[in-house]
């Protein structure tokens, strides 16, 4: 029997970061830590869901300089399989930016990201069959709006989609009633929705109104206040469990990760307060880390915090 498996379509990063330490002051020179690592929301995603233990083949393109070497390496050494990502000639390998301040928000950050372009409805047909014959297919919104439009018309299996950001999130406005399942923070929502997110009720009623949209599957990330889950107009809140928060670097990503494991691992068995409670306590690990990805992301780590706290 082949082995089951995940495909994400997205982003492959280097990671230039730098963190604050515990004074931070704005247009000034900060003492902190400079990292390096390889990044990007679909690579994230895919490295969360070889730490639980789902395998997972990464679509994308990469450089053929010295940092698309480092990318392609350290996706090898995590379990990520590129078997069908290209390495693209003479272009330079997609960089991301970032700064941090000592509380672990975000400051500033560029993305250098032109060869994502790459990845256009002609290269993704060449890869369709082996997507059908997924589980699952995560669609990582940094990718061209034509592609994820021509993804939805051709997908035969579950679409999962992370928007990414405000400035992307228009991109899937086309393909609602295609999607399985989509995870918005509170302001992609009312992009999509029309409906302002500033409390409990109204973050249901913006989820309500995208299951009649079509989307089967909504969890909205509420940041310090949790995570939304909504199916079929039946609506749960779950409270964060963080108690430290060292970094929100990649905390989305572990997040969707965790849904995308809930579903392969249990299919529809799971009810939507325990996936919940799971993305809860994945996300929480992963805000004590100062990596996107936690060291100490496992099943074993991800229930026992989840147990912990139910």
């Amino acid at each position: 029997m082949s082995e089951d498996y995940v495909v994400v379509v997205g982003g492959l990063n280097i990671d230039i970061a730098g963190l604050s330490g515990p004074l931070y002051r704005e247009k000034d020179s900060n003492i902190g830590e400079v990292s390096l690592d390889v990044g990007g929301v679909g690579q994230n995603i895919s490295h969360n869901l070889t730490k639980l233990e789902v395998p997972t083949h990464l679509i994308s393109v990469y450089g053929d300089d010295h940092f698309g070497e480092i990318a392609k390496d350290k996706c090898k050494q995590n379990g990520i399989k590129l078997n069908y990502s290209k390495q693209i000639k003479d272009s330079h390998h997609s960089i991301y930016l970032y700064v941090n301040d000592n509380e672990g928000d975000l400051v500033t950050a560029i993305n250098d990201m032109e060869i994502i372009e790459n990845i256009t409805p002609k290269f993704l047909e060449k890869r369709l069959d082996f997507m059908n014959k997924a589980k699952i297919v995560v669609i990582d919104c940094n990718i061209p709006q034509t592609s994820i439009e021509w993804l939805a018309d051709h997908l035969t299996v579950p679409i999962f989609i992370d928007p990414v950001s405000v400035a992307k999130v228009s991109r899937i406005e086309n393909i609602l009633d295609k999607i399985d399942t989509l995870k918005p923070n509170e302001h992609e929502t009312e992009l999509l929705t029309g409906i302002k997110v500033f409390n409990e009720d109204s973050a249901r009623d913006a989820a309500k109104a995208l299951n009649k949209m079509g989307v089967k599957n909504v969890f909205i990330s509420l940041g310090s206040k949790g995570i939304l889950c909504s199916r079929n107009q039946e609506v749960h809140i779950v409270r964060p469990y963080a108690k430290t928060i060292i970094s929100t670097n990649g905390t989305g990503d572990c997040t969707m990760a965790t849904i995308v494991w809930a579903r392969f691992s249990y299919g529809d068995a799971l009810p939507l307060e325990e996936i919940g409670a799971l993305t809860q306590a994945a996300a929480s690990i992963t805000l004590e880390s100062r990596s996107a990805v936690s060291p100490d992301l496992s099943i074993r780590n991800v229930v026992h915090r989840a147990q912990e706290n139910i």
